[in-house]
């Protein structure tokens, strides 16, 4: 029997961060991740930093 694991990649864009708000860190987490603009890329900088999920919506809310 072969086990074969999953592997969950995420294309990152600014219009479904916005979407995705209420799940974000879930959102956020993948194996992973390619940014297609600067937002996204900020967003999951602080996510990969550590940031609280309230320090990722005050940025979001910021800069959107």
């Amino acid at each position: 029997m072969i086990l074969t694991m999953g592997f969950n990649k995420r294309i990152l864009k600014k219009e479904n961060i916005l979407k995705n708000l209420p799940n974000i860190m879930t959102y956020l987490d993948a194996d992973a991740i390619i940014c297609t603009d600067d937002f996204s890329r900020e967003v999951y900088g602080l996510f990969r930093i550590g940031s609280s999920k309230e320090e990722i919506i005050n940025l979001i809310n910021k800069i959107k």
